[in-house]
């Protein structure tokens, strides 16, 4: 007797479906991998989040005669001091680029004295990253920075 040996493989009705399938999901997810709209705010409140907390700790380790910096707050960058967008050393700003349509308000100074609490020129302690969504930074009268 003769044994019957079945042709394993795909057909080529299932192998167009899969590549249709393929071809469906890249035309609708590739696009977010490379457009930034919508993430860039949440990668700026971090920075600024971050940038804000380290100012805070050295306001609160100056404790005889040194100075502490202030935040300069603009709708394109938060710097400390006299720092600029420009400098090589972007450890002391964070500036924003053209490119991410991302804006921070209100624009302003804070200050942060030796017990890490913040006084703001601008008044309320808030600040907003504005862009495709909206997302805020506060600094509590205590001088807790968080997410808000």
């Amino acid at each position: 007797m003769k044994s019957q040996r079945r042709a394993s493989g795909f057909t080529l009705v299932e192998l167009i479906v899969v590549l249709v399938l393929i071809g469906v999901l890249a035309v609708s997810l590739v696009p977010r991998f490379f457009d930034g709209s919508g993430t860039s705010e949440y990668l700026y409140r971090d920075q600024a989040l971050n940038l804000l907390r380290r100012v805070q700790m050295q306001a609160m380790q100056c404790t005889l005669g040194c100075s502490i910096a202030d935040v300069n707050v603009s709708s394109s960058a938060i710097v400390i001091g006299s720092a600029n967008c420009s400098d090589a050393d972007t450890t002391n700003s964070l500036c924003i680029a053209a490119r991410d349509a991302v804006a921070l308000s209100p624009v302003g100074t804070i200050r942060f004295d030796n017990f890490g609490r913040a006084s703001c020129s601008a008044g309320a302690c808030t600040l907003n990253v504005l862009g495709a969504s909206t997302l805020s930074v506060c600094i509590e009268s205590e001088g807790y920075i968080h997410p808000c």
